[in-house]
């Protein structure tokens, strides 16, 4: 039993101690998501992947403040464990510079998942890219490139539509001096199967921001997934 539990209480108690050392003496700005993904079985290995995520943002009196529109292919190198994707999205988002302004964002993802007892144990590399409007804002470095690392366990209950799941994620700046880690985002949820083919999930999340110009950010999230 001992062994079957280690794993994840390792991965809980990372995200604690991340959670309680982190930097939080900013502002927090609080927000909704919401996000429509669609999942294509192109074959064994090959997955078509696409969705629209929206962002609403209650401080600043702004409201909207981002749509991204995904879309993106990935291949089980091994099925059930080893995945390797690449996806593009196009951004419209409320920068720092008070404007709107149109984004374009590429990333290659790399994962691994192992099944632990009732838990199954993820971690997701990505190396993406940002393009931003210089004519909408100012910036430092741009094109902007960014390491992330995700850790998640997830629980399966036996014979249960739910599946509850943690998270952390690490963002690594590549080609900003100024920075390293600019965020770490914690999540906890729960996925609830609606039938075979839809899904419907909720989470909490927090990001905290070390960029100066970013605040920390509390959101609350719903996703509606339909696989094909």
């Amino acid at each position: 039993m001992e062994k079957k539990i280690k794993y994840p209480v390792l991965l809980i108690f990372i995200c604690f101690f991340g959670l309680t050392t982190a930097k939080a003496q900013k502002e927090t700005d609080l927000g909704t998501t919401l996000t429509f993904e669609v999942v294509k079985e192109l074959n064994r290995d090959f997955r078509l992947n696409f969705d629209e995520e929206i962002r609403l943002v209650d401080n600043n009196n702004y409201g909207f403040q981002r749509s991204a529109t995904t879309l993106g292919l990935d291949y089980a190198i091994i099925r059930q464990k080893v995945r390797i994707g690449a996806f593009y999205s196009f951004l419209y988002t409320y920068n720092n510079d008070y404007q709107y302004e149109a984004r374009h964002r590429y990333f290659l993802n790399v994962s691994y998942k192992e099944d632990v007892g009732s838990f199954t144990l993820s971690w997701r590399g990505r190396f993406q890219g940002t393009i931003r409007d210089e004519n909408r804002g100012e910036y430092n470095v741009n094109p902007k490139y960014v390491l992330r690392n995700r850790i998640q366990a997830e629980y399966n209950f036996w014979k249960s539509r739910w599946t509850p799941s943690v998270s952390c994620d690490f963002s690594t700046v590549l080609n900003d001096p100024r920075y390293d880690l600019v965020r770490i985002r914690f999540q906890g949820g729960a996925e609830y199967r609606l039938s075979r083919a839809t899904y419907l999930s909720g989470f909490l999340r927090y990001d905290v921001n070390y960029e100066k110009a970013e605040n920390n950010r509390l959101m609350l999230g719903v996703t509606y997934r339909i696989k094909l």
